[in-house]
């Protein structure tokens, strides 16, 4: 999911103003890379969980007023954090999943496995729903029909398919092919059939405008998109007007990636229902600096600060396994 022009606080706002200080906690904090302000419970081991499945609670929270706004989380560690700060879900995106998994672009090298057992793991480990990012989920109809099932077992809340196949965002080439309509709706049937009641929602994403076809001809795209399923659209490099009509057309919810100065104000005002932010680049800026500090300096903390005690601990589970250890004598061994 690469970032492109396009954010909610601890609940669901109700209006522009709360979905803009949401937007901004998360840009500036960048997941509390320099330092912590507070906040909700982290998940833990002996986290209840929801009855409802994961996919029917985004459903929820797309029903509700408001837009949301949803870190593009990195790892297990940022998740629970983006947790533990309140955010209502999560999204797993495909570049986050090459670069702080695997340490590659987002050149579509990760394999829809791959993909799988990142957000296999991150559904695991808070109770929020998690939004994943698939690609291309595998390929053809069978392949999506096979990896929506792995999705719906580990309770992910929704799956993004995008109709673009092969290698993309390669600096310098162009993108990858567009697959035709089509083809893409058999996908999105296939991944609807494969969920089935209550499990994954289908986020069709539509990358025609970034292959020069015009905003009209990509609205057919996603209205054909939502006829077969999809129950996000994201139609990537659209403006925020062009977003309302996609939305209206479509009577679905609108989910892009956030981006820009005016962009909470923006976005809710133009009907995108789910803003998902990127937040690695800010972390790695921060490491980035620690480490430069303590190469000059010997002192990693000079302008960066580390993560208070009391929170790493909440991250960590430390009070639960503290109990375990003691209630069986874990260090007597």
């Amino acid at each position: 999911m690469s970032k492109e022009e396009n954010s909610s606080s601890t609940a669901t706002p109700s209006s522009r103003r709360d979905f803009l200080s949401g937007a901004s906690a998360v840009g500036s904090a960048a997941l509390l890379a320099a330092g912590v302000v507070q906040t909700a419970d982290a998940a833990s081991p002996t986290a209840t969980r929801q009855t409802a499945s994961a996919a029917d609670r985004l459903r929820k929270l797309i029903a509700e007023p408001g837009a949301i706004a949803t870190p593009i989380v990195y790892d297990l560690m940022s998740a629970k954090l983006a947790q533990h700060l309140g955010f209502p879900l999560i999204t797993v995106g495909g570049s986050s999943v090459s670069s702080g998994m695997y340490g590659m672009g987002d050149y579509g090298m990760a394999t829809v496995s791959e993909l799988i057992e990142v957000a296999t793991r991150m559904a695991a480990g808070v109770s929020i729903p998690v939004i994943a990012d698939a690609d291309d989920c595998g390929g053809n109809p069978l392949n999506v029909y096979r990896a929506l099932q792995r999705y719906a077992r580990a309770d992910v809340a929704s799956v993004l398919i995008e109709d673009m196949s092969g290698a993309k965002h390669v600096p310098g080439r162009p993108e990858g092919r567009l697959i035709s309509t089509a083809e893409m709706v058999d996908k999105i049937k296939a991944g609807v059939d494969a969920a089935g009641s209550g499990g994954p929602i289908i986020l069709a994403r539509c990358d025609a405008m970034s292959k020069d076809l015009s905003f009209e001809q990509a609205l057919e795209r996603i209205v054909a998109y939502s006829d077969a399923g999809a129950e996000l659209l994201f139609l990537s490099g659209a403006k925020p007007e062009q977003h309302e009509i996609v939305a209206d057309t479509t009577g679905k919810a609108v989910f892009s990636t956030g981006g820009g100065s005016n962009t909470a104000d923006v976005l809710a005002a133009h009907k995108v229902k789910i803003a998902a932010f990127a937040v690695e680049s800010f972390a790695l800026n921060a490491a980035q600096q620690a480490m430069l500090d303590l190469k000059q300096h010997g002192d990693p903390g000079r302008t960066v600060k580390g993560l208070p005690r009391d929170v790493s601990l909440q991250l960590y589970d430390a009070e639960h396994w503290s109990e375990i250890s003691r209630r069986f004598n874990a260090q007597s061994y």
